[in-house]
């Protein structure tokens, strides 16, 4: 996939919750710069992944090595397939953007230094949600909401952004604008980005490599290399 330190380092891992192993000898290299669809069935271990990958639980085994600028873990964008925010609590665009803000400052004071607003400001203007900051996020649209919750990632400045299928529940106007702006950010941004993905023939020219789960292991390779053979595409067939 490329030379130097892969950013992310899966070395012989086993991955799952308490006893139960969902993926078993991950032994992958994620490369600085790639975009990585990651793709499988449902119930492959595609959320267990990410979620280990995520520093929310552990390996099982193994080791996960995370190689960021001056060998520090690389800072984390993420953005979830579906955000559930409390409708009663009146929060705006800007404060759910502004919440990916926090984790460059002290969580305990409000957001007040003269760069901060800026910081999120430039992150609406990048997802092309400047106009939605005073809006009522639940009153957003399902594209809003994305991109809304991209924003949110690129307030923490990421190195590395995980997007949980973020063109689920959209239509197909607002999919294809939002994999443009995918596109733009990773070119404009330099980022790592690794996307769980459902829709392998509306979403693979985003992918530079393709990391595949399914029957308890996980492949990664160059994405024409990973969809020549008929397995990958048997998974996806039927995939409206």
């Amino acid at each position: 996939m490329g030379t130097g330190e892969p950013l992310i380092r899966f070395k012989h891992a086993a991955i799952g919750y308490g006893r139960k192993v969902v993926l078993s000898g991950v032994d992958l290299a994620v490369e600085r710069d790639a975009f990585v669809g990651v793709l499988g069935p449902n119930g492959s271990g595609k959320t267990t992944l990410m979620r280990t990958l995520l520093g929310l639980i552990p390996c099982l085994k193994g080791q996960l090595v995370l190689s960021g600028a001056g060998g520090r873990p690389p800072r984390l964008g993420y953005v979830p397939q579906k955000e559930r925010l409390d409708p009663i609590f009146p929060l705006s665009a800007y404060d759910v953007a502004s919440m990916g803000a926090y984790r460059r400052f002290d969580l305990m004071r409000r957001l007040r230094r003269e760069d901060d607003r800026p910081l999120v400001e430039r992150a609406l203007a990048a997802c092309g949600a400047s106009a939605l900051a005073a809006r009522a996020y639940g009153d957003l649209s399902g594209g809003q909401k994305q991109r809304v919750l991209i924003a949110r990632a690129l307030a923490s400045e990421p190195q590395l952004l995980v997007l949980d299928e973020p063109l689920a529940g959209i239509d197909v106007s607002t999919q294809k604008a939002l994999i443009e702006l995918l596109r733009k950010l990773k070119v404009e941004r330099g980022l790592t980005v690794l996307m769980v993905s459902h829709r392998i023939h509306v979403e693979r020219g985003l992918f530079t490599h393709v990391l595949l789960c399914d029957e308890g292991e996980a492949t990664i390779g160059p994405t024409e290399e990973m969809l020549s053979g008929g397995r990958l595409r048997a998974l996806f067939e039927n995939e409206p």
